[in-house]
């Protein structure tokens, strides 16, 4: 019985090891395809992430340095979100298809922002 419950317990703790690690852009398409809401809801994630990082790098980065200068009159949508993560790595120029989807999404979103909203110095 013991030797039961510690193969549970390891199982159950090496599932768990990349729960939080950032989503790569080929599940992110399967994502899409398969249940869109939730896709959503990750980039709202993204969306909210970086916009309090902004803020907070507005306050306490020297120099104002941010990743991005999104115009503070532009509200980015979901569906804006979506289509810079989509159009970034339509852009990249990396070997195979397969490079392109071991990209995770929060690299993709930030490489497209910059690119769309850059900060000028």
């Amino acid at each position: 019985m013991k030797k039961l419950l510690i193969i549970l317990f390891l199982s159950l703790f090496s599932s768990n090891a990349n729960a939080d690690s950032p989503m790569k852009y080929g599940e992110f398409k399967e994502l899409i395809k398969s249940d869109y809401n939730i896709a959503k809801w990750y980039v709202r994630g993204l969306n909210s992430g970086n916009l309090f990082y902004s803020s907070i790098s507005t306050i306490y980065l020297p120099d104002n340095k941010r990743l991005f200068c999104q115009p503070l009159n532009l509200k980015v949508t979901i569906k804006d979100s979506i289509k810079v993560i989509n159009d970034e790595a339509e852009r990249q120029q990396k070997d195979t298809q397969e490079d392109i989807d071991d990209m995770t999404v929060p690299i993709l979103y930030i490489l497209g922002m910059q690119g769309k909203y850059p900060c000028e110095n």
